[in-house]
């Protein structure tokens, strides 16, 4: 088992709106740092607003993952090619409709008859043909 780290104890103890409003503020400042970019210091110093204290507990918790690979401009430019140059392979990890042809977004999942499983796009699915 892993050792508990040195926040649980601490959360543990808080009510649900503190750790729901703090989590919201925390997203949206991750997210908002995956599109506007920076280093993981300016995401602990200045979007989150921490010292120098912050620096190792919040590496430690994988901060710096975060700010270094956590980027959506990449995945929107890899969509991009994947679409234009009708790339099949790339379809299931850019999470694209499984049918063949189609590269829209899955929005639609559904177990099928031969119990198997399907992710498409709306126009692809069975709730599509159900309304037919």
């Amino acid at each position: 088992m892993m050792e508990k780290e040195w926040y649980e104890d601490i959360v543990e103890k808080t009510d649900n709106e503190t750790k729901l409003a703090v989590t919201a503020w925390v997203f949206r400042n991750i997210v908002e740092h995956a599109m506007q970019g920076g280093s993981y210091r300016y995401l602990i110093y200045d979007r989150l607003g921490f010292g120098p204290e912050a620096y190792v507990p919040l590496y430690d918790a994988g901060g710096m993952e975060i700010s270094n690979e956590f980027d959506m401009t990449q995945k929107s430019a890899i969509l991009d090619i994947v679409q234009n140059k009708k790339i099949e392979e790339l379809k299931e990890p850019l999470n694209l409709c499984d049918e063949p042809g189609c590269f829209v977004e899955v929005s639609a999942g559904f177990s099928t008859e031969d119990g198997g499983y399907r992710r498409t796009c709306y126009n692809h699915s069975k709730f599509a043909k159900e309304k037919e």
